[in-house]
This record gives C-alpha cells, structure tokens and sequence, in this order.
C-alpha cells in the first residue's frame, strides 16, 4: 500500500477526477492509470477515505468546514458497503462533499428500506 503522502496525492487527482464534466466511463479511463501507478487498488483507496489521520482527511473537512467527525460520517453515508469498482469509488468521493454540506446544514443520514440514502433533518 502506498505511504500517507502517495495516498494524499492520489486522492486529490481522484477528486478532480470525480469532480470533473465528463462521463462515469471517461472518469474511469483517467483514473485507472493513477491507481496502477500508485500500487494501490480500490479497495485500499477505500480504506483510506475512512481515515481520520489522513491528510486528505483534515484537508477536505476543513474545505467544506466540517469536523473530522462530520466528513468521516459523510464518507460513511455515502460509501457504507465495501466496492472494489472504480466508477463506484469516484461516484463516492463525489458525493461525500455534498452529503459534508447536508450535515453541515443539519441533516442526518439513513438508509430507507431498499437500502438508499435518504436525509433527515433533525
């Protein structure tokens, strides 16, 4: 698995990458090549957005001006079930920073009975 650092970088291109107007095939063409050369997978991409001591981590949180807390449970609201497909990855790293800014605003996540994300205020 790649060091904090490598880790950081990587997931900045993916941002940019999940952020970007292109279609979820074009995403997916770019950020392939970026995970190979990183040596990492999916699957540790997604161990790491789960991490409060990653600096990515304090970086994001503190652009959308939340808590640690409040960006760690908005990766888990958006991401709860394990993936190891990329366009599933940059569909996550996507929406975490707009479900940061429902619970910003007040709202609380949940899962409805088919198991998608829904908001409540509270």
């Amino acid at each position: 698995m790649a060091d904090d650092e490598a880790l950081t970088a990587l997931l900045k291109q993916l941002d940019s990458i999940a952020n970007a107007p292109m279609t979820a095939a074009q995403r997916e063409m770019r950020a392939a090549p970026l995970l190979a050369a990183a040596r990492v997978t999916v699957t540790d991409v997604v161990t790491a957005l789960g991490r409060a001591d990653l600096r990515w981590t304090l970086e994001k949180a503190q652009e959308c001006g939340v808590s640690v807390e409040t960006w760690l449970a908005a990766v888990q609201a958006v991401g709860a079930s394990p993936t190891d497909s990329l366009t599933e990855l940059l569909d996550r790293i996507h929406r975490t920073e707009s479900a940061a800014e429902m619970m910003k605003a007040g709202y609380w996540a949940a899962l409805d009975a088919a198991g998608r994300l829904t908001w409540n205020r509270g």
